[in-house]
């Protein structure tokens, strides 16, 4: 259980921390209802995302959970280039 919950803080920090696809908009600045998933009206917020959403949807559920959103936005960093460089610049 320990160990879980330092992985959810962990990933949440992560998360939070990093700048995002367009513009620095965040996981949760996305998520326009708080229900813990982008859906694809929700993406269109962001002008990157919006095209890489099916994409992103791995399990091709219709929404990008924090998980699936995280992938993306690591994805598309420069080599060498982490969320906390990221954030940094």
């Amino acid at each position: 259980m320990r160990n879980r919950t330092s992985l959810l803080l962990a990933t949440s920090t992560l998360l939070l921390s990093a700048a995002t696809l367009a513009g620095g908009i965040s996981f949760q600045e996305l998520d326009i209802n708080a229900d813990g998933l982008i859906d694809q009206g929700e993406s269109a917020k962001s002008p990157v995302l919006a095209p890489l959403f099916s994409q992103a949807d791995n399990n091709a559920d219709g929404s990008l959970d924090q998980n699936e959103f995280s992938v993306l936005v690591n994805s598309t960093q420069s080599p060498g280039q982490d969320a906390s460089t990221e954030e940094a610049e």
